[in-house]
C-alpha cells in the first residue's frame, strides 16, 4: 500500500506545474423514463413511477497542456427530491493516465458488465429479486482512482485502482456494509479496488476486477473480498455476454448461523432486428451459501452446518427507438426469490427519454 500511496502523492505533486486554468465549458444532459410495473407470483402488486436524472458536465484545460472534467449527477428519489448521485473531479495528464476524485457512486465496481439486455441487466430493475453483492463498489466513500492512459498499453487494455482513505465510520466504510451480515468488532483503515479490462479483438471486450478490505482488526472468521470477471463480444447485430462474481462480506467471530457468501452467474444474448427494435434473453443465478450454528466439533464433525439455495432469473427485453425516445417491455421470472422458497414475475413497459 506504500508504494501505491507513494504514487498518488507524486502524481498530485505534478498537478501544481500551473495554477492557472482556461476557462472551461459546460453541458447539462438528462433522461426521464415512466414505467408501469406489475409484480406477480407469491406477491401481486402493481406501480407507476417516474426516474429522472440530471448530469452537468464541465471540461476545460490547464496552461501545461493537461485536461480537467468535473461532473456530477442529480436523481430524483421516492419522495420527490433530487439527490446528488455521482460526483468526479478528473484530471487528464497525458501519457502519465487520469487521475479522479469521487464521491457518492463516482468510483469503480466489480458488477459483472456483460451487457447484455435490451433496457437493462437484472440489477437494473431494481426489484427484491437483486443478486446480493453484485455490484460491490467504493462508491459509499470518497476514493482516489487512477486510470492508465488510452491507448497505452497493448490489447486495449486499460487498469485502473481506486483506494479509500482510513475512514473509521462504519456508516461510510462501505465494506462494512454487508446487508445484515455479522461485522460485530471489525474495523479495517481502508479498502482498495483493481479493475482491468482488455479489447484483444474486433468485438471482443473482457474484463475483471477485485476488491478488498486493509487492516480488518479483531476476531475476523471470514476476510471481506468480492470481485468479478466477464466477456462480450459483439458482431453485427447480435451480442452474447457472459460474467461471474463473487461476494464474501467480513464475519467477525465464528461463523454464526446467519452469515452468507454469494456467487453469481449471468449469461445473455441481444439481437438489434433492425436499427429501431432490439430484444434480448438472459439468465442469471445466485448461490447463496449459508453457515450455520455450530454442531458437535468435539466429535470431529465439522465446526458448522452449512445449507446452499441458488435464485434463479430469466428475462425477456424488448426495445424500440421512436427517435429521441424509446418504448420497452421487460417480462421477469424468478425462482427462489429474495433467497427463499417462492417464485417471482415481474413485467415492466416504460417510456423513456434523454436530453
Amino acid at each position: 500500500m506504500n508504494k501505491l500511496n507513494k504514487l498518488f502523492v507524486g502524481i498530485l505533486s505534478s498537478l501544481f506545474v500551473s495554477a492557472n486554468a482556461f476557462a472551461g465549458e459546460l453541458a447539462v444532459t438528462g433522461s426521464a423514463k415512466a414505467s408501469y410495473a406489475i409484480n406477480g407470483g407469491d406477491s401481486n402488486s402493481v406501480g407507476l413511477g417516474i426516474t429522472n436524472e440530471l448530469k452537468f458536465a464541465a471540461t476545460g484545460e490547464l496552461d501545461n497542456g493537461y485536461t480537467w472534467s468535473y461532473y456530477m449527477e442529480l436523481d430524483g428519489n421516492d419522495g420527490g427530491a433530487h439527490d446528488n448521485d455521482d460526483t468526479q473531479l478528473a484530471i487528464g495528464m497525458g501519457d502519465l493516465g487520469t487521475l479522479k476524485i469521487n464521491d457518492s457512486e463516482g468510483g469503480l465496481s466489480v458488477e459483472t458488465k456483460y451487457g447484455i439486455g435490451a433496457l437493462g441487466v437484472g440489477d437494473d430493475f431494481a426489484n427484491t429479486d437483486e443478486m446480493v453483492g453484485n455490484d460491490e463498489d467504493v462508491s459509499g466513500n470518497g476514493n482516489i482512482e487512477y486510470n492508465t492512459a488510452s491507448g497505452l498499453l497493448p490489447f486495449g487494455i486499460a487498469a485502473k485502482v481506486a483506494y479509500v482513505p482510513n475512514n473509521s465510520d462504519g456508516d461510510n466504510n462501505s465494506y462494512k456494509s454487508t446487508g445484515g451480515e455479522n461485522t460485530a468488532g471489525i474495523t479495517g483503515d481502508s479498502n482498495t479496488m483493481y479493475q482491468i479490462t482488455a479489447a484483444p479483438i474486433e468485438g471482443l471486450a473482457i474484463g475483471a476486477a477485485y476488491k478488498d478490505a486493509d487492516g480488518e482488526t479483531g476476531v475476523v472468521a471470514q476476510q471481506y473480498e468480492a470481485g468479478g470477471a466477464y466477456a462480450r463480444y459483439s458482431m453485427g447485430n447480435f451480442k452474447v455476454g457472459y460474467g461471474e462474481a463473487w461476494y464474501a462480506p467480513a464475519i467477525a467471530g465464528k461463523v454464526s448461523a446467519g452469515a452468507h457468501n454469494y456467487h453469481h452467474k449471468q449469461i445473455g444474448v441481444e439481437v438489434a432486428i433492425n436499427d429501431a427494435l432490439s430484444i434480448s434473453y438472459s439468465e442469471e443465478e445466485s448461490a447463496r451459501k449459508s453457515y450455520g450454528a455450530a454442531v458437535n466439533a468435539a466429535a470431529g464433525a465439522s465446526p458448522f452446518t452449512r445449507t446452499e439455495i441458488t435464485m434463479e432469473s430469466e428475462f425477456l427485453q424488448a426495445a424500440y427507438d421512436l427517435g429521441g425516445a424509446t418504448v420497452g417491455v421487460a417480462m421477469v421470472d424468478t425462482s427462489n426469490s429474495g433467497y427463499a422458497s417462492g417464485n417471482q414475475t415481474l413485467t415492466i413497459v416504460s417510456l423513456a427519454m434523454a436530453f
